[in-house]
């Protein structure tokens, strides 16, 4: 390299070049959320994507290869705020699969640390296991000082690829080699002890601040077995981390990674939200600044690879981070939103390498808002909550919250557990974590109780079965001929199942297609030469797929041969709308955005619906674009290919996987093509037509919502869509005909109507005027006078409770100081209502107290505020007994 990077984007290129200039490949980082493996959360480490090559499950697609990864770790969220700690990050990374090993790995991070960064060799420190000669050798030949070489022991300089110390553990392992750069090489060669630490940590930023790593070279050569002892892997690997913040933060010479160019618009952006400059905000404000961006960066980052806040795992992570920004943010004294406009900035920064994240900002910001506005709106509740909690603890001399009130603050009111820990923290409390995680543990397993009870659980008699039978060739046949393995007759193994019995087989073949990906099961029928059984449903389950049903004639018995046979019409509904989920997913993710990624679905044969991720409610003329699309799709007839791929060459291929599934090496890719090239990938294990014209149509029903950041589609296709609009047309044709006009003018004459109704009820509005005005003037000729006030008790024709609140409103402008009690049928029902002008209810009379004497008379109850009350009751023959009663309790108002 002829010139120093010195910004964290020539970093990044340097790094890829001169990687692309030694012979590796670069290939793309994998999303934070990794596809593929259900076993991990978020992507945390280069190598991650990586490990079924690591493992030989899969063949490497380069011998070598590049990457730049972006991570996210949540260990450390609660340390966010410091000069160090991050949860996102960028992790440079090269791999050898069996190609080169530790002379090249340390050769090139040498060359490219010194030459190409140009960073002073006496200022870097390596350190090694304490008995890799080897390393100790290479070291020593690129020119590394024997001085600045230090030897640790296993705990320390050795890798793992399973967490060491579990009993039984098992599988690649290898000494590690770690790159240190010294802060402060005037302290002298004398102070750089790296292995000296009482808990035995290395050395590095957040360890000792003299020492940042910023390079680890793992050398990946043994085999550990479950006894413990290991021996030579057939190939040996390299696996290396570079983090691009701390190397960046050496380069520009800055004493923190938020200092660096990586973060510093970042930080500017959040602290205009104060109107203040970092560099000169107060201690405890820049801690609050430095939390905020991290925080929107990291929530950038992960609502870029599809995480939208929830409260259940990776959403709930998001959850997390977002609002113990916001809750620093604003018990800082932050009142507007913000989250957005960090997050803005973090885009402006990171789009010109990760794209996607400026392809999807308008989504992304949207998000980050409104999890904002909900935040802010239970904030309020759970802090009060939360701090009466904590005054009623100092009162009773607790110094710890318990976990089922915590979990409460978790559950109800959305406090993530984490932050209410450090609230508590903050006003020296401790919190019940064991009670806590016995609360969610109760509330777990009552989830899991409704669903053994909805879904039923899986035989253990199917895990006797071996794994010689279950051979699945429905994507090419509906027939096949088999043998009965099995039969089960609640949950038990069985020899024969006769006429009536209902059961489940076990065949060494079969066609029929299990529930999976979210298409329902086959159905269709089981012939053996003594009897008939009709499969009701097909489920995978304990390695097996299992046909449940009855026996409809005759008799089953294992060992029989048997004839398999799909129903088709159930498989090719089923068929149609699986493709048809396809087709809107695609057509969504057009119209929408690409941000929008399936969350679950369910086909039928009947109908079909997804969920997938999106804010907000779709627009009638959004949706409709997507069907236009969808069906365009249809009239062209495309093809609807189907192959098996390796999982890495389909994902970089552009086929869609959904997170949370779980994939193999080989995984079967459906694709959709037309003339602009490819419409539609999606990784699929599901049965498919051949064409989409066989499709026919289809109309999507309706789009609501599922959760926070999910909608859902439900739509018909082929036979069901025509069924629904012929069951439309003939429904319009029956409104047409019961308001005498034609279908195309249904519309105008509903407008007519809504006029014509608008008419009445204003004539009915200024008929009941007229009606409170004679009633009023009625009243008053009528009121007796008590005292200095006057009485009105009287029953009187209303059509509403509103209309006698607008004749007692009259009275009492025209009497001035009264008391009234009336009482009207209204809707059948009897009514009543008390009001007294204010001077009398300054006296002590007080109408909600006398309209409830009032109703309790007619078997009613009410009341109200002292000036006016309205009352109710069930029997209207008791009307004017209830009067009298209000008569004798308003002269002791007036009287007493």
């Amino acid at each position: 390299m002829t010139n120093q990077p010195r910004t964290s984007d020539e970093i990044r290129d340097a790094y890829i070049s001169f990687f692309r200039e030694k012979g590796h490949q670069l290939l793309p980082p994998w999303p934070l959320v990794p596809i593929g493996d259900p076993t991990s959360m978020f992507t945390s480490a280069g190598m991650q994507q990586f490990k079924p090559v690591f493992m030989g499950e899969q063949p490497a697609s380069s011998p070598r290869a590049v990457t730049v990864q972006r991570c996210f770790r949540t260990t450390d969220i609660e340390e966010v705020g410091d000069l160090s700690h991050c949860t996102a990050f960028e992790m440079l990374g090269n791999f050898s699969f069996g190609n080169y090993f530790k002379r090249e790995a340390i050769q090139m991070a040498w060359e490219l640390l010194t030459d190409g960064y140009g960073l002073d060799r006496e200022r870097l420190h390596i350190t090694i296991y304490l008995d890799d000669d080897d390393s100790y050798g290479y070291w020593r030949e690129v020119g590394a000082d024997d001085a600045h070489i230090h030897r640790r022991d296993e705990d320390l300089n050795y890798w793992f690829s399973f967490p060491n110390g579990t009993p039984g553990a098992s599988g690649p392992c290898g000494p590690d080699s770690e790159i240190y750069y010294d802060l402060e090489p005037e302290r002298g060669i004398e102070g750089a002890q790296l292995h000296t630490r009482e808990d035995g940590k290395p050395g590095g930023v957040g360890y000792d601040d003299r020492f940042l790593e910023i390079w680890n070279l793992v050398f990946m050569q043994l085999y550990q077995h479950p006894d413990g002892h290991r021996e030579p892997l057939p190939a040996q690997n390299i696996d290396t981390g570079s983090g691009l913040e701390r190397v960046a933060m050496v380069i520009q010479g800055k004493k923190s990674v938020f200092e660096t160019d990586i973060f510093y618009p970042i930080l500017q952006r959040a602290a205009s939200v104060f109107e203040e400059q970092y560099e000169t905000a107060p201690a405890d404000l820049q801690y609050v600044i430095r939390a905020m961006s991290e925080h929107c960066r990291a929530a950038v980052l992960l609502i870029g690879d599809g995480v939208v806040p929830s409260n259940e795992g990776r959403g709930y992570v998001l959850r997390r981070v977002l609002r113990r920004a916001i809750y620093l943010a604003r018990r800082a004294g932050v009142t507007s939103k913000f989250t957005a406009r960090v997050g803005g900035a973090a885009i402006d920064k990171m789009g010109g390498y990760y794209t996607h994240l400026v392809e999807s900002r308008a989504f992304i910001e949207q998000a980050m808002d409104s999890e904002e506005e909900r935040f802010v709106r239970t904030l309020a509740s759970g802090q009060s909550r939360l701090e009466a909690l904590l005054q009623r603890l100092r009162e009773s001399g607790a110094g710890v919250i318990p976990g089922e009130e915590a979990f409460q603050l978790y559950d109800t009111f959305g406090m993530p557990l984490e932050l209410t820990r450090e609230i508590a923290a903050n006003e020296g409390f401790a919190l019940d974590d064991a009670g806590f995680e016995a609360a969610l543990e109760a509330q777990r397993k009552r989830a899991r109780q409704t669903g053994k009870f909805l879904k039923g659980e899986v035989s253990p008699a199917l895990q006797s079965l071996g794994e010689d039978h279950s051979d699945f060739v429905g994507y090419s046949k509906v027939e096949s001929d088999a043998a009965v393995v099995a039969v089960l007759k609640g949950g038990e193994l069985v020899t024969i199942a006769t006429e009536g019995d209902t059961c489940e087989v076990i065949l060494s073949t079969t066609p029929f297609y299990p529930e999976g990906g979210g298409q329902v099961g086959d159905h269709g029928n089981i012939r053996t030469p003594s009897g008939v059984f009709t499969v009701e449903d097909t489920q995978a389950a304990g390695g097996a797929i299992v046909h449940r049903g009855r026996v409809t004639e005759g008799a089953i018995r294992v060992a029989e041969a048997a004839e398999a046979t799909v129903d088709m019409q159930w498989r090719n509904g089923a068929a149609r709308n699986h493709t048809g989920t396809h087709l809107l997913h695609a057509a969504l993710r057009q119209i929408l955005g690409a941000h929008v990624r399936q969350q679950g679905s369910l086909v039928t044969p009947d109908r079909l619906r997804f969920d997938f991720t999106h804010l907000e409610q779709a627009p009638r003329t959004a949706l409709a674009e997507v069907q236009h699309l969808a069906n365009e799709k249809i009239r062209s007839d495309l093809e609807v290919a189907w192959r098996v791929s390796g999982y890495r060459q389909a994902v970089e291929g552009g086929a869609l996987a959904f997170f949370g599934d779980k994939y193999g090496a080989d995984v079967r890719v459906v694709e959709i093509k037309d003339n602009d090239g490819l419409f539609s990938a999606e990784l699929c294990g599901g049965t498919h037509v051949h064409h989409t014209g066989e499709i026919g149509f289809v109309h999507i029903l309706r789009e609501s919502a599922v959760a926070a950041g999910t909608r859902r589609i439900e739509a018909l296709t082929g036979r069901a869509a025509e069924a629904h609009l012929v069951e439309q047309q003939e429904r319009l044709l029956r409104i047409a005909d019961r308001l005498g006009t034609g279908p195309s003018e249904i519309e105008e004459r509903l407008d007519a109507m809504q006029s014509e109704l608008e008419r009445l009820r204003k004539q009915e509005s200024e008929l009941e005027r007229l009606q409170g005005a004679s009633v009023t003037e009625s009243l008053v000729e009528g009121a007796q006078q008590v005292g200095d006030a006057y009485l009105v008790v009287a029953r009187v024709n209303a059509s509403s409770a509103d209309v006698l609140r607008d004749v007692a409103d009259r009275v009492r402008s025209r009497l001035k100081s009264s008391v009234l009690v009336l009482a009207a049928v209204v809707e059948g029902r009897p009514a009543f209502l008390a009001a007294a002008t204010p001077d009398l209810v300054s006296r002590g009379v007080h109408a909600g107290n006398l309209v409830r004497e009032v109703a309790k008379a007619a078997g009613g109850g009410g009341g109200g505020r002292p000036d006016i009350a309205q009352a109710g009751a069930k029997d209207a023959s008791l009307i004017d007994a209830a009067l009298a009663e209000g008569r004798r309790k308003a002269m002791e108002a007036l009287t007493g």
